[in-house]
């Protein structure tokens, strides 16, 4: 598991694709990009879903569906679970992060910005 500091350092970092901060975890767990690491893809999995899930918390982000472009709706948990049991099992079958982008990936970051949207109501960013 990322250390407290690099969860912050990726967490500090929002409003892209959702492969951005795959590669960011690579990062921290001293992975090059493009590389893979049979070793340490389960634990790089859950601090990605850790991080999905913070941010569905915090209020943040929410997983929009790639294909009817709506938000999907559910608690952090049901979500979490959902990306869970169609996320890739190996860097080969996640395509080194790509899958994150394909049609394939059920699901694209929508950024929450709270109150920057007209009259003052949350602006929704869709993240391809």
């Amino acid at each position: 598991m990322l250390t407290q500091q690099q969860l912050d350092i990726i967490y500090e970092d929002l409003g892209r694709p959702l492969h951005i901060m795959w590669f960011k975890i690579l990062r921290e767990h001293g992975i090059p990009p493009q590389r893979s690491d049979p070793d340490s893809f389960e634990e790089r999995k859950k601090d990605f879903l850790f991080l999905i899930g913070k941010l569905l918390d915090d209020g943040k982000l929410k997983l929009g569906d790639r294909k009817n472009e709506v938000i999907i709706e559910g608690t952090t948990a049901e979500l979490v679970e959902k990306f869970r049991k169609c996320f890739p099992t190996s860097d080969e079958d996640l395509m080194k992060g790509t899958w994150l982008v394909t049609e394939e990936c059920p699901f694209i970051a929508v950024w929450v910005h709270k109150g920057e949207g007209k009259d003052g109501e949350d602006y929704y960013e869709w993240a391809d």
